[in-house]
Protein backbone atom coordinates (compact mmCIF):
# COMPACT_ATOMS: atom_id res chain seq x y z
CA UNK A 1 0.00 0.00 0.00
CA UNK A 2 3.00 2.57 1.11
CA UNK A 3 4.51 1.66 -2.24
CA UNK A 4 0.84 2.28 -4.48
CA UNK A 5 0.66 5.59 -2.32
CA UNK A 6 4.33 6.64 -3.24
CA UNK A 7 3.76 5.81 -6.91
CA UNK A 8 0.32 8.06 -6.94
CA UNK A 9 2.12 10.93 -5.51
CA UNK A 10 4.98 10.39 -7.77
CA UNK A 11 2.74 10.15 -10.65
CA UNK A 12 0.63 14.05 -9.14
CA UNK A 13 4.11 15.17 -10.30
CA UNK A 14 4.14 14.50 -13.32
CA UNK A 15 0.49 14.78 -14.68
CA UNK A 16 -0.99 18.34 -13.20
CA UNK A 17 -4.74 16.90 -13.29
CA UNK A 18 -6.78 14.66 -14.70
CA UNK A 19 -7.70 16.97 -17.43
CA UNK A 20 -3.94 18.00 -18.24
CA UNK A 21 -4.25 18.00 -22.11
CA UNK A 22 -6.81 20.50 -22.04
CA UNK A 23 -6.17 24.29 -22.72
CA UNK A 24 -5.16 25.71 -18.96
CA UNK A 25 -7.28 28.43 -17.56
CA UNK A 26 -5.84 32.36 -18.04
CA UNK A 27 -5.86 35.20 -16.23
CA UNK A 28 -2.33 37.35 -16.86
CA UNK A 29 -1.70 39.54 -19.62
CA UNK A 30 -0.91 37.67 -22.55
CA UNK A 31 3.21 38.61 -23.53
CA UNK A 32 4.01 38.82 -27.54
CA UNK A 33 6.50 37.26 -28.46
CA UNK A 34 9.37 36.70 -31.67
CA UNK A 35 10.47 33.21 -33.01
CA UNK A 36 12.51 33.71 -35.43
CA UNK A 37 13.02 31.31 -38.75
CA UNK A 38 15.11 28.21 -38.34
CA UNK A 39 14.32 28.61 -34.33
CA UNK A 40 14.89 24.98 -32.28
CA UNK A 41 12.62 24.08 -29.46
CA UNK A 42 15.80 24.95 -26.87
CA UNK A 43 15.64 28.32 -28.38
CA UNK A 44 11.57 28.71 -28.28
CA UNK A 45 11.92 27.96 -24.62
CA UNK A 46 14.89 30.52 -24.05
CA UNK A 47 12.74 33.42 -25.46
CA UNK A 48 9.81 32.67 -23.64
CA UNK A 49 11.93 32.74 -20.36
CA UNK A 50 13.77 35.93 -21.23
CA UNK A 51 10.44 37.65 -22.17
CA UNK A 52 9.26 36.23 -18.78
CA UNK A 53 6.51 34.23 -19.86
CA UNK A 54 7.68 30.80 -17.88
CA UNK A 55 10.61 30.83 -15.08
CA UNK A 56 12.07 27.29 -15.86
CA UNK A 57 13.15 27.17 -19.85
CA UNK A 58 14.63 23.77 -19.05
CA UNK A 59 10.94 22.71 -17.86
CA UNK A 60 9.24 23.88 -20.84
CA UNK A 61 11.26 22.56 -23.17
CA UNK A 62 10.80 18.79 -21.14
CA UNK A 63 6.87 19.94 -21.71
CA UNK A 64 7.05 20.63 -25.29
CA UNK A 65 9.08 17.38 -25.96
CA UNK A 66 6.17 14.92 -23.83
CA UNK A 67 3.68 16.99 -25.66
CA UNK A 68 4.90 16.43 -29.10
CA UNK A 69 5.54 19.36 -30.38
CA UNK A 70 9.21 20.36 -29.87
CA UNK A 71 10.30 19.94 -33.58
CA UNK A 72 6.83 21.36 -35.52
CA UNK A 73 7.29 25.32 -33.66
CA UNK A 74 6.19 28.19 -36.89
CA UNK A 75 7.99 30.68 -36.71
CA UNK A 76 5.86 33.79 -36.14
CA UNK A 77 4.30 36.30 -33.47
CA UNK A 78 2.72 34.65 -30.54
CA UNK A 79 1.29 35.86 -27.71
CA UNK A 80 1.45 34.07 -24.98
CA UNK A 81 -0.48 34.08 -21.21
CA UNK A 82 2.84 33.42 -18.36
CA UNK A 83 2.18 30.46 -16.86
CA UNK A 84 3.81 27.32 -15.23
CA UNK A 85 6.27 25.40 -17.74
CA UNK A 86 3.22 22.72 -18.39
CA UNK A 87 0.76 25.72 -18.77
CA UNK A 88 2.61 27.41 -21.22
CA UNK A 89 3.61 24.43 -23.24
CA UNK A 90 0.19 23.62 -23.78
CA UNK A 91 -0.73 27.27 -25.13
CA UNK A 92 2.05 27.14 -27.54
CA UNK A 93 1.06 23.92 -28.84
CA UNK A 94 -2.47 25.41 -29.17
CA UNK A 95 -1.24 28.96 -30.38
CA UNK A 96 -1.12 29.91 -34.44
CA UNK A 97 1.59 32.57 -35.22
CA UNK A 98 -0.31 36.12 -35.62
CA UNK A 99 0.59 38.40 -38.31
CA UNK A 100 1.18 38.63 -42.31
CA UNK A 101 4.29 36.24 -43.52
CA UNK A 102 6.48 37.97 -46.36
CA UNK A 103 8.65 36.66 -48.63
CA UNK A 104 11.88 38.36 -50.49
CA UNK A 105 13.24 36.45 -53.03
CA UNK A 106 16.59 36.83 -54.61
CA UNK A 107 17.09 39.10 -56.83
CA UNK A 108 14.01 41.71 -55.83
CA UNK A 109 14.32 44.88 -56.53
CA UNK A 110 12.56 48.20 -55.04
CA UNK A 111 9.95 48.16 -57.24
CA UNK A 112 9.00 44.54 -56.32
CA UNK A 113 8.76 45.60 -53.04
CA UNK A 114 5.94 47.53 -53.47
CA UNK A 115 3.81 44.71 -53.51
CA UNK A 116 4.44 44.46 -49.23
CA UNK A 117 4.28 48.19 -48.31
CA UNK A 118 4.08 51.95 -50.79
CA UNK A 119 6.76 54.25 -51.68
CA UNK A 120 6.95 56.20 -48.68
CA UNK A 121 6.56 53.44 -45.99
CA UNK A 122 9.79 51.93 -47.29
CA UNK A 123 11.85 55.16 -47.99
CA UNK A 124 10.63 56.63 -44.06
CA UNK A 125 11.74 53.00 -42.63
CA UNK A 126 14.89 52.28 -45.23
CA UNK A 127 16.33 55.89 -44.46
CA UNK A 128 16.04 55.64 -40.05
CA UNK A 129 19.03 53.24 -39.32
CA UNK A 130 17.48 52.52 -36.20
CA UNK A 131 15.23 49.84 -38.39
CA UNK A 132 18.19 47.68 -39.27
CA UNK A 133 20.43 45.31 -37.24
CA UNK A 134 22.77 47.26 -35.08
CA UNK A 135 26.16 45.94 -36.51
CA UNK A 136 24.78 46.28 -39.84
CA UNK A 137 24.42 50.26 -39.50
CA UNK A 138 28.06 51.04 -39.76
CA UNK A 139 28.17 49.98 -43.10
CA UNK A 140 24.71 51.05 -44.48
CA UNK A 141 24.94 53.14 -47.73
CA UNK A 142 23.72 56.86 -47.75
CA UNK A 143 20.72 56.32 -50.19
CA UNK A 144 18.07 54.60 -48.91
CA UNK A 145 16.88 52.24 -51.66
CA UNK A 146 20.55 51.16 -52.07
CA UNK A 147 20.39 49.52 -48.50
CA UNK A 148 17.73 46.71 -49.39
CA UNK A 149 20.54 45.24 -50.28
CA UNK A 150 21.53 44.24 -47.20
CA UNK A 151 18.44 42.10 -46.09
CA UNK A 152 18.60 38.52 -46.40
CA UNK A 153 16.42 36.42 -49.36
CA UNK A 154 14.31 34.71 -46.63
CA UNK A 155 10.29 34.25 -45.77
CA UNK A 156 9.45 36.14 -42.56
CA UNK A 157 6.61 36.24 -40.25
CA UNK A 158 5.75 40.38 -39.09
CA UNK A 159 2.96 41.83 -37.74
CA UNK A 160 0.40 44.48 -38.93
CA UNK A 161 0.66 48.04 -38.12
CA UNK A 162 2.90 51.18 -38.50
CA UNK A 163 6.24 48.85 -37.05
CA UNK A 164 5.57 46.04 -39.91
CA UNK A 165 8.09 47.12 -42.22
CA UNK A 166 10.55 48.25 -39.70
CA UNK A 167 10.09 44.52 -38.15
CA UNK A 168 10.89 42.83 -40.96
CA UNK A 169 13.95 45.35 -42.37
CA UNK A 170 14.95 44.31 -38.34
CA UNK A 171 14.42 40.44 -38.93
CA UNK A 172 15.99 40.40 -42.70
CA UNK A 173 18.79 42.50 -41.69
CA UNK A 174 20.09 40.61 -39.00
CA UNK A 175 19.65 37.61 -41.02
CA UNK A 176 22.30 39.08 -43.70
CA UNK A 177 24.47 40.03 -40.57
CA UNK A 178 24.68 36.50 -39.59
CA UNK A 179 25.04 34.55 -42.83
CA UNK A 180 27.23 37.47 -44.10
CA UNK A 181 28.34 39.83 -42.47
CA UNK A 182 29.75 37.99 -39.45
CA UNK A 183 32.21 36.21 -41.77
CA UNK A 184 33.48 39.36 -43.13
CA UNK A 185 34.10 42.12 -40.25
CA UNK A 186 36.30 44.11 -42.00
CA UNK A 187 33.63 45.34 -44.88
CA UNK A 188 34.17 49.33 -44.79
CA UNK A 189 31.01 51.46 -46.24
CA UNK A 190 32.60 52.19 -49.48
CA UNK A 191 33.65 48.42 -50.26
CA UNK A 192 30.61 46.88 -48.78
CA UNK A 193 28.53 49.49 -51.29
CA UNK A 194 30.50 48.23 -54.50
CA UNK A 195 30.28 44.61 -53.60
CA UNK A 196 26.44 44.56 -53.49
CA UNK A 197 26.09 46.39 -56.51
CA UNK A 198 28.30 44.05 -57.87
CA UNK A 199 26.39 41.27 -56.19
CA UNK A 200 23.29 42.59 -57.69
CA UNK A 201 24.60 42.23 -60.76
CA UNK A 202 25.41 38.86 -60.37
CA UNK A 203 22.38 37.60 -58.98
CA UNK A 204 20.67 39.19 -61.74
CA UNK A 205 22.48 37.36 -64.68
CA UNK A 206 23.42 34.10 -63.19
CA UNK A 207 21.16 30.89 -63.15
CA UNK A 208 23.47 28.57 -61.65
CA UNK A 209 24.88 28.95 -57.93
CA UNK A 210 28.14 27.23 -59.33
CA UNK A 211 28.85 30.21 -62.09
CA UNK A 212 28.71 32.98 -59.41
CA UNK A 213 31.89 33.58 -58.45
CA UNK A 214 33.13 32.67 -62.20
CA UNK A 215 30.64 35.22 -63.32
CA UNK A 216 31.75 37.97 -60.52
CA UNK A 217 35.74 37.47 -62.06
CA UNK A 218 34.14 38.43 -65.55
CA UNK A 219 33.15 41.62 -64.56
CA UNK A 220 35.78 42.20 -61.99
CA UNK A 221 38.45 41.61 -64.76
CA UNK A 222 36.45 44.19 -66.54
CA UNK A 223 36.23 46.81 -64.33
CA UNK A 224 40.15 46.06 -63.87
CA UNK A 225 40.95 46.95 -67.45
CA UNK A 226 39.00 49.80 -67.72
CA UNK A 227 35.58 47.88 -69.84
CA UNK A 228 32.43 48.78 -69.46
CA UNK A 229 30.58 46.26 -67.82
CA UNK A 230 27.84 45.60 -70.08
CA UNK A 231 25.47 43.44 -68.31
CA UNK A 232 21.89 43.26 -69.64
CA UNK A 233 20.80 42.89 -66.58
CA UNK A 234 21.09 46.43 -65.70
CA UNK A 235 19.63 47.52 -68.50
CA UNK A 236 16.60 45.82 -67.85
CA UNK A 237 16.33 47.51 -64.11
CA UNK A 238 16.67 50.88 -66.20
CA UNK A 239 13.75 50.68 -68.16
CA UNK A 240 12.03 48.72 -65.20
CA UNK A 241 12.95 52.21 -63.19
CA UNK A 242 11.25 53.93 -66.41
CA UNK A 243 7.88 52.17 -66.20
CA UNK A 244 8.87 49.21 -69.00
CA UNK A 245 9.14 45.58 -68.18
CA UNK A 246 11.70 43.89 -70.54
CA UNK A 247 11.95 40.53 -71.12
CA UNK A 248 14.15 40.93 -74.57
CA UNK A 249 16.49 44.02 -75.43
CA UNK A 250 17.19 45.25 -78.80
CA UNK A 251 20.09 47.43 -79.99
CA UNK A 252 18.03 50.35 -79.66
CA UNK A 253 16.71 49.31 -75.75
CA UNK A 254 21.03 48.98 -75.10
CA UNK A 255 20.91 53.43 -75.44
CA UNK A 256 18.59 54.00 -72.80
CA UNK A 257 19.56 57.08 -70.79
CA UNK A 258 20.49 55.60 -67.01
CA UNK A 259 23.15 55.84 -64.91
CA UNK A 260 22.78 51.97 -64.86
CA UNK A 261 22.49 51.10 -68.21
CA UNK A 262 26.27 49.94 -68.27
CA UNK A 263 26.71 49.64 -71.61
CA UNK A 264 26.97 53.47 -71.76
CA UNK A 265 27.91 54.18 -68.22
CA UNK A 266 31.64 52.49 -67.57
CA UNK A 267 32.53 50.96 -63.75
CA UNK A 268 29.37 49.93 -61.18
CA UNK A 269 26.26 51.53 -61.33
CA UNK A 270 25.62 53.86 -58.86
CA UNK A 271 23.98 51.37 -56.31
CA UNK A 272 22.74 47.82 -56.58
CA UNK A 273 20.09 46.28 -59.22
CA UNK A 274 18.02 44.42 -56.55
CA UNK A 275 18.59 42.29 -53.64
CA UNK A 276 21.33 39.41 -53.72
CA UNK A 277 21.10 36.17 -52.56
CA UNK A 278 23.50 35.20 -50.21
CA UNK A 279 25.42 32.92 -53.00
CA UNK A 280 25.74 36.21 -55.20
CA UNK A 281 26.99 37.92 -51.67
CA UNK A 282 29.72 35.18 -51.59
CA UNK A 283 30.96 35.53 -55.33
CA UNK A 284 31.04 39.30 -54.82
CA UNK A 285 33.25 39.12 -51.74
CA UNK A 286 35.48 36.19 -53.38
CA UNK A 287 35.28 36.06 -56.83
CA UNK A 288 36.97 33.55 -58.63
CA UNK A 289 40.30 33.52 -60.36
CA UNK A 290 40.30 33.88 -64.35
CA UNK A 291 40.94 35.74 -67.14
CA UNK A 292 37.50 36.07 -68.77
CA UNK A 293 35.92 38.87 -70.30
CA UNK A 294 32.88 37.28 -71.96
CA UNK A 295 29.96 34.98 -71.29
CA UNK A 296 27.12 34.07 -73.10
CA UNK A 297 23.78 32.04 -72.13
CA UNK A 298 24.10 28.17 -72.78
CA UNK A 299 21.77 25.70 -72.22
CA UNK A 300 20.47 24.22 -69.09
CA UNK A 301 20.92 28.24 -67.73
CA UNK A 302 24.59 27.46 -67.90
CA UNK A 303 26.80 30.07 -69.40
CA UNK A 304 30.12 29.58 -71.89
CA UNK A 305 33.16 32.24 -70.37
CA UNK A 306 35.66 33.14 -73.16
CA UNK A 307 38.66 35.57 -72.78
CA UNK A 308 38.65 36.97 -76.24
CA UNK A 309 36.01 38.53 -78.12
CA UNK A 310 36.35 36.63 -81.23
CA UNK A 311 36.22 33.32 -78.64
CA UNK A 312 32.84 35.46 -77.60
CA UNK A 313 31.67 34.93 -81.01
CA UNK A 314 32.34 31.56 -81.75
CA UNK A 315 30.55 30.75 -78.41
CA UNK A 316 27.06 32.21 -80.09
CA UNK A 317 27.22 29.28 -82.63
CA UNK A 318 28.12 26.57 -80.40
CA UNK A 319 25.33 24.17 -78.51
Amino acid sequence: MILFLGFLVGLSFVVPSENWYRMPPGGSAAITVEIPQGSSAKDVARILFNAGIVSNDTELLGWMKRLGFDRSIKPGSYRIEPGSPWEVAMRLKMAFPEGRQITIIPGYDRIDLLKFFDLRTWELALKDDEAFFPPVRPILPDEPWDRIAFLAPDTYFVGYGDETVRRLIRLASKAWWERVGTHHTGLTKDRALSTATLASIVEREAKLDRERPLMASVFVNRLNKGMPLQSCATVVYAWKLRGEKKTHLSFDDLKVTSPYNTYIQRGLPPGPIGIPGIQSWSAALAPASSKFLFFRLGEGGSHRFSETFDEHVRNRHEK
